[in-house]
């Protein structure tokens, strides 16, 4: 009997051996540490694309305008993220293939000086946004709108550089009167003693899985393959928090234990899990993208985006067996 487990424990090892180095190598790029782009850093650290027959290398490629050539040149076969920068690419006319989304909303809080009580007293007043018009400035013109005030004229947008951090700076300094913030920031700014003014969720996709027209016709089968490990890390990041906070530690550079479990449950219920864009999302993302670009607002829901592949995933029951066990 000992004989026949030592055999049988050494055939599961071969096969384990032989499945890792037979697995296909490529690379993701991603251009961001954000939370839309977590679940691609637990895939990775958790091996789970090996049951898939890839061996992926997820990179930090920062910034769009990076990350995009690095895709279409063939340097990496997957961007997850720069939504926006693939949009601009989509609208020149290069051949860059959305095929999934991590998320189709973002959780967003408004912080404001704590003598600030309602969104209507903003009028008159400086607001931080970082260099250019990108999700969070989408979010914060929008938020403005919906209070009855006008973002072009209401109020005074002030750049500043430094991501996040620099705008929660420049709020603590009262250089701004209020900026907008994404997870865990919001929660360290208010326990700062800032004030969260509104919390809110917009529909718009975030952690968008692209890859180019040519590797799509080439190979579609690595295409589906990659999709399938993604879904079947989402559903592990899900069900596996402290080994997911772990990966956030690492890849944030944060070991604020509140800080991380709050933005892993803000991302984890935000999830997708078969990583279809809600129409909602996608609109909402053209409609941003349209003021800059007004070509944006011509296109539809759907001609964006390559549905097929999720769609063909749903209809075998993958993912609903997946959350069956």
């Amino acid at each position: 009997m000992r004989l026949r487990y030592l055999f049988a424990a050494a055939v599961v090892l071969l096969i384990t051996f032989k499945a890792a180095h037979s697995a296909e190598k490529i690379r993701a790029a991603y251009p961001a540490i954000a939370p839309g782009l977590a679940p691609s850093w637990v895939t990775a650290e958790k091996r789970i694309w090996h049951k898939y027959g890839l061996d992926v290398e997820t990179i930090l490629v920062s910034g769009g305008a990076r990350a995009v050539p690095a895709l279409i040149s063939d340097s990496v076969q997957f961007l997850l993220g720069s939504d926006s920068g693939v949009t601009t690419a989509l609208l020149q006319g290069l051949p860059v293939v959305r095929v999934g989304v991590t998320m189709n909303t973002l959780g967003s809080s408004l912080l404001t000086q704590p003598a600030v009580q309602a969104v209507q007293e903003l009028k008159g007043k400086t607001l931080g946004i970082s260099r250019g018009r990108d999700a969070s400035y989408a979010r914060l013109a929008k938020l403005l709108r919906d209070h009855g005030l006008n973002p072009d004229r209401d109020v005074k947008f002030l750049q500043i550089g430094g991501g996040e951090n620099g705008r929660l700076s420049a709020l603590k300094a009262g250089i701004i009167h209020g900026t907008m913030l994404f997870p865990p920031l919001d929660l360290i700014a208010r326990n700062e003693g800032l004030k969260v003014l509104t919390k809110f969720d917009v529909a718009t996709p975030a952690g968008g899985i692209n890859t180019t027209a040519a590797i799509l016709k080439q190979n579609r089968k690595l295409v589906v393959n990659f999709l399938k490990g993604y879904m079947d890390g989402i559903h592990y990041m899900i069900g596996h928090k402290d080994e997911s906070l772990k990966v956030f530690y690492r890849y944030f550079q944060n070991s604020n234990e509140a800080a991380m479990s709050y933005l892993y449950d803000e991302t984890a219920r935000r999830l997708e899990k078969d990583l279809r864009a809600s129409p909602e999302s996608i609109r909402f993302h053209l409609d941003m993208a349209a003021l800059d670009d007004p070509r944006a607002a011509k296109f539809t829901e759907k001609e964006f985006w390559d549905s097929s592949l999720v769609e063909e995933i749903r209809r075998s029951g993958f993912v609903e067996q997946l959350y069956k066990n």
